[in-house]
């Protein structure tokens, strides 16, 4: 870096090297000791950020960004972020120049930046920039010439503030971070700025570009017809699907919305999960998929959404493992639904095989000590991922159909979180009572072969949603 040069003028002020814009806009032309830089990234206040040439160059950044990966978004907000050293120096030059009487010193450095760079990138970007727009432009200026001048500088005076943290020993992060610098930006007096050795950069502020589009939420509820595909790719039961891409209820349904809207990313959430071997039978599950990033939105707004969604369910049905219902667009507040809906009810049908001869009285009895509680420690197959705990759940109906003397279905309703199969088979003695003690077998046992959820009891999509009008 090139320091400034110490040396006064005939008022005793050591002059600050500035670029013309900023002598003009906040030093003034008369009065303030100034010396013009020859190259406009040496400026102590700007960085250079505010060369017109500059601008140009992160414009045409844009333009080609948004030539890559297009949105069809027509306004946008700009949010800049600037190099915390330059943050740091805008406050220091405030604080030491009293000579300063340029006709934008009031306005902070960020402000007038923001200001120099809207007309370009209106041009480069074809949009209007306002605030609060579903589409964010995202422009980081970075420059890290002075991070070790300015941690002791800091260090020296607001020690308690910049000390490195003892908790994070391993930790080989820098103090010097824009939350801990804008922190103690009020506390920067006169006499401490006075201190401070304003140094000019030797290069322009490298600068990155993202686009960010807010959250767009789906819901329905979905359906599943195989016994050889787990909701999710990464689920502990999945050792026995095969590992080919898109062999999960979550990337069947996911997948198509991500090409549909061009997301970026896209996070299934459902109400509960069912297991890998288990048929969702009925109206199906909750669900609601939240895709960050879209590039493509407009067939979302307005009524006309009703017929985006219409297809893109149609498009999905193609698949026979699955099929979803009822989809949806929500806000992100409806999301919080789910939370109410842990306290749901469930309606099991499970294929069952008795060890011992069956008749047609012993499923009356069981049937008459139904609703009944049971307690469950966490299952021998899930204390992998499951704390060791003792669930009370309640079994509220019970009906049976007896198949032959060996083999029945019972369909039952149960509370959240009961464990069924564990229910049915006991579990080793971990679940009682077990189905074989409702049914009074002591000298045999009773398995279970299939499973199929029938019902999830959650109003799920909301049905107080109203048509509404998604905009931009």
């Amino acid at each position: 870096m090139v320091s400034m040069n110490r040396s006064c003028d005939n008022n005793g002020k050591v002059p600050l090297c500035l670029c013309t814009l900023c002598q003009h806009q906040v030093a003034g032309d008369d009065g303030c000791a100034v010396k013009i830089v020859n190259k406009s990234f040496e400026c102590v206040l700007c960085f250079g950020i505010l060369d017109p040439e500059y601008i140009s160059q992160v414009a045409k950044a844009v333009e080609k960004k948004l030539e890559d990966e297009p949105y069809d978004a027509t306004a946008c907000t700009l949010a800049l972020s600037l190099p915390i050293s330059q943050v740091l120096r805008d406050t220091i030059i405030r604080r030491s120049r009293t000579d300063l009487t340029g006709i934008l010193l009031p306005v902070p450095c960020k402000i007038r930046i923001v200001d120099s760079y809207l007309p370009k990138l209106r041009e480069s970007s074809k949009m209007r920039f306002a605030l609060a727009t579903e589409l964010k432009l995202n422009i980081t200026f970075e420059n890290n010439e002075f991070i070790d001048y300015d941690t002791r500088f800091l260090l020296q005076y607001f020690p308690e503030d910049f000390k490195p943290d003892r908790k994070r020993k391993f930790d080989e992060s820098s103090p010097y971070t824009k939350v801990k610098v804008e922190r103690i930006l009020g506390r920067i007096n006169e006499d401490i700025a006075k201190e401070f050795t304003l140094s000019s950069p030797t290069r322009f502020c490298s600068f990155s570009i993202s686009f960010e589009r807010e959250p767009v939420f789906l819901a329905g509820r979905y359906c599943k017809y195989s016994r050889f595909l787990p909701q999710s790719p990464w689920s502990f039961e999945d050792k026995t699907a095969p590992k080919e891409p898109g062999n999960s209820v979550s990337e069947k349904i996911c997948d198509s919305m991500k090409f549909k809207f061009g997301a970026s990313e896209a996070r299934f959430i459902a109400s509960g999960r069912e297991d890998i071997d288990v048929r969702m039978l009925g109206d199906g599950r909750p669900f609601a998929v939240e895709l960050r990033n879209c590039h493509f939105i407009k067939s979302l707004e307005g009524k006309h959404h009703l017929v985006t969604l219409r297809q893109l369910q149609n498009e999905i049905n193609k698949d026979c493992d699955i099929r979803i219902n009822g989809l949806a667009r929500i806000t992100n507040e409806e999301i919080d639904q789910f939370r109410i809906g842990e306290e749901k009810r469930k309606v099991y049908v499970a294929y069952c095989y008795s060890t011992v001869p069956i008749h047609d009285e012993l499923l009356e009895d069981a049937v008459r000590k139904i609703p009944t509680e049971i307690l469950q420690k966490t299952p021998i197959r899930v204390l992998k991922r499951r704390a060791l705990l003792d669930r009370r759940r309640s079994i509220y109906s019970m009906e049976f159909l007896r198949l032959d003397n060996y083999h029945f279905l019972v369909r039952l309703e149960t509370q959240a979180g009961t464990y069924v199969k564990e229910f049915v088979h006991g579990d080793f003695g971990r679940t009682r009572p077990s189905l074989a003690d409702i049914l009074n077998i002591s000298q045999g046992g009773v398995d279970i072969l299939e499973l199929d959820v029938e019902k999830v009891d959650f109003d799920w999509p909301p049905t107080n949603l109203r048509i509404r009008v998604f905009k931009e």
